[in-house]
């Protein structure tokens, strides 16, 4: 009788195991299924809009696409300095947040972009997974951060156009689908209602914490954070890690020591920019000769090296020569 029932309750168990199995093996044939036929409407999604592109379009949408991407290294630091610092740090360290996780989800999913898979659908060609843009989730991040800072509504209608047009530009170069935009203002959004419910009350927090404190919790996270990319193989932080780590060392040196606030007349303010991104460039430029060819050890130790040192110029070296020049930016006795 033991036995009979014992036998039964195996016999239950494999049928268990198999209804399990098979519902397994439907739910991922579904999912596969659903992506494929997602992949293929934004396939001729951006197909659609490639047979409308020109010369004069293609001049015009690289512009914008480039506000999303290279024209930063001279838009950020120009705010950076030029505005109030403090808020522009904020909204630096949480743009540097967004490509932590920006560049997190695109591993994490490893979806294609179009041309991986219809080469001939564009000549355009760009490193790493399509889903979340970055174009879309960074601009989306920062234009709305200042478009709230400013709280025009001519400047909303026009920050909330240049983020349609930086993440319809890179459908439109064939570089993402239609899902990858979305993707990517999604996150935007939960990031910036994440600093509207908690912003105020993190920076608060981070004020009343002691100097040695923030240096050390912020060296700590960030080699965490390295570390744990550096598992899952993904060396390409080390230039991101880099970057964070300079400016967050120099942001929190430049607030407690310097008092530094991006206050001053124009003049002052445009001769800031005009310094500072002049010395960036230059090193930016001389540096590049030093990177190895071959991306070994070597490479990304140079690039640690190089970023670090880039991110401290941003938030303490450019801040100090200001101050030596009198160019205007620090806090004033009466202030303080």
């Amino acid at each position: 009788m033991q036995e009979d029932s014992w036998g039964a309750f195996r016999l239950f168990l494999l049928l268990a195991e198999y209804v399990c199995s098979d519902f397994k093996l439907q739910t991922k044939i579904r999912k596969e299924l659903f992506v494929t036929d997602l992949l293929q409407w934004g396939l001729e999604s951006v197909a659609w809009i490639q047979q409308y592109r020109s010369p004069m379009a293609d001049k015009f949408m690289q512009h914008i696409t480039d506000l999303g991407g290279k024209y930063y290294i001279c838009f950020l630091p120009f705010l950076l300095w030029c505005l109030n610092f403090q808020f522009m740090g904020r909204v630096f360290s949480l743009f540097l947040v967004s490509f932590f996780i920006n560049i997190s989800f695109k591993d994490l999913l490893a979806l294609p972009r179009p041309f991986d898979i219809d080469p001939a659908i564009t000549p355009d060609r760009e490193w790493g997974y399509g889903m979340p843009s970055g174009h879309a989730q960074n601009s989306g991040l920062l234009w709305i951060m200042l478009a709230v800072s400013v709280a025009r509504r001519w400047f909303w209608v026009m920050v909330l156009s240049i983020v349609f047009l930086i993440g319809f530009s890179r459908v439109y170069f064939g570089l993402h689908f239609p899902g990858d935009i979305l993707g990517g203002w999604v996150l935007a959004a939960a990031l910036l209602w994440t600093n509207y419910c908690w912003g105020d009350k993190f920076t608060q927090w981070l004020n009343q914490q002691t100097f040695w404190f923030l240096i050390g919790s912020l060296w700590l996270l960030l080699t965490g954070l390295y570390l744990l990319y550096c598992v899952f193989d993904m060396p390409i932080m080390t230039g991101l890690f880099a970057i964070s780590l300079g400016f967050g060392t120099g942001y929190v040196i430049t607030s407690r020591f310097l008092h530094y606030n991006g206050s001053g007349n124009i003049w002052q303010r445009l001769l800031r920019s005009v310094v500072g991104l002049m010395v960036l460039i230059f090193y930016l430029q001389v540096t590049k000769s030093c990177f190895p060819q071959v991306r070994s050890g070597e490479y990304y130790l140079v690039m640690f090296i190089v970023n670090t040192i880039a991110g401290l110029w941003l938030t303490l070296g450019a801040p100090m020569i200001f101050s030596l020049l009198s160019l205007g930016g620090r806090q004033s006795k009466s202030e303080g």
